[in-house]
């Protein structure tokens, strides 16, 4: 009988985890989903880790540590997994691996952690879930102990680590996530922390505009589907955005310039959509979207119909720009056999296309996502995207 329910919830996996459900979820749930699949897929049945001993008796110490701790600051390291307990949990859930086995094919299917998709179910399970806990320990790092992020201009927090209103969210996290975690699998305690600190200092950046087909793209996805793609040299027109510096200031000079280029090249026939990439990322906690904004801009300035254009509203870096781009092509089901092209300014285009620019692909979101072709000219390149871009970055919570 137990198989036989694990094989129900294998099959459902494939909407639950990185692809987006169709159900409406909380800002909260899709932040979870995006970030850790792996807990996410254990999520929709908890029984299928709560009855391991070992992992139970792991929930059961790490609550009590957390109800027992000296002070709300004592109260986020024993939030955190030490490195013997991801190693113990780890070990654990390689060992279910026979009971998980409609659920590693999901999520393999799926290649959030495409790098590890070669290794057999126990090692893929133990890497997987090494990434989630990882990046659970990471968001606490960051946004309840205060230490630098890898950007600390648009990915820090606003409170001082040792303030006064620091403390006060602390003792706030450490109570609800006593109420939270009570009775739950042993990695509850760490995710309802990660998340109460994201929640805490307002980044929930990785929700915006979900869901996309419903909303901000639901006119060009419709479209997607009746494109003759053979009419066109390229798929797409991927215009990288580059956010102001400026409060108050909605859309840069450089990305109202940048977007006019991809209109026109739109406007050429090159090809039959134009994708507009960037979130909500500068100045620090902007309200404004580079995505959304460029998209009023094509439509109000330059007469790019709606239905002609892929808002993309969650990167915050080139290198998102691109991978999050090839994530909507290979969900949306537009060709990857054809290439597409990506414009920018000049100096941008020569980052793109040299070799520092993959190495820090690779360094930052564990996978190259995509290859070049033909330069086409000063401010265009073509690019291939690949499968490969489905894989989570796990130290990248606001866009992973």
């Amino acid at each position: 009988m137990r198989k036989a329910v694990i094989g129900i919830v294998g099959c459902l996996l494939l909407v639950l985890s990185c692809a987006a459900p169709v159900a409406p979820e909380s800002p909260r749930d899709i932040v979870f989903r995006k970030n850790y699949p792996l807990t996410y897929a254990l999520e929709q049945n908890p029984s299928l880790v709560q009855e391991d001993q070992a992992l139970q008796a792991l929930a059961d110490r790490k609550y009590q540590a957390l109800a027992d701790a000296a002070g709300s600051l004592e109260a986020v390291h024993a939030s955190r997994f030490s490195e013997e307990e991801i190693t113990l949990s780890a070990s654990r859930l390689g060992a279910l691996s026979g009971d998980l086995s409609a659920l590693v094919s999901q999520l393999k299917a799926q290649g959030c952690y495409s790098i590890f998709n070669d290794l057999p179910d126990p090692a893929f399970l133990q890497a997987a879930w090494k990434q989630d806990a990882e990046g659970m320990n990471h968001v606490l790092d960051i946004q309840a102990l205060g230490q630098t992020p890898r950007y600390p201009a648009i990915d820090g927090i606003t409170s001082s680590p040792d303030g006064t209103e620091m403390a006060y969210i602390r003792n706030l996290a450490w109570s609800n996530v006593l109420a939270a975690a009570k009775d739950r699998p042993f990695y509850a305690l760490t995710l309802e922390s990660a998340l109460a600190w994201l929640d805490a200092n307002g980044r929930f950046e990785a929700a915006d505009f979900e869901p996309m087909e419903a909303g901000i793209n639901r006119k060009a996805y419709s479209a997607i589907g009746r494109t003759r793609w053979d009419q066109y040299p390229y798929t797409v027109i991927l215009v990288l955005g580059c956010g102001p510096e400026r409060e108050g200031e909605a859309i840069s000079g450089q990305s109202r310039l940048r977007a006019w280029y991809g209109a026109r090249l739109y406007k050429e026939g090159k090809a039959p959509f134009i994708v507009v990439s960037g979130g909500r990322v500068h100045p620090f906690k902007t309200p404004y979207s580079e995505a959304e904004e460029m998209k009023k801009y094509l439509m109000e300035v330059c007469g790019v119909p709606e239905s002609a254009i892929i808002a993309e509203p969650h990167a915050r870096h080139t290198t998102t720009n691109i991978r999050n781009t090839a994530r909507i092509m290979l969900q949306q089901g537009i060709p990857m056999d054809k290439p597409g092209l990506v414009t920018s300014g000049e100096e941008h285009i020569n980052y793109v296309t040299g070799d520092g620019f993959r190495n820090t692909c690779q360094r930052e979101m564990l996978t190259v996502p995509f290859t070049l072709g033909a330069r086409l000219s000063p401010r265009a390149v073509e690019f291939y995207p690949l499968p490969i871009a489905t894989q989570v970055a796990p130290l990248d919570p606001l866009d992973p």
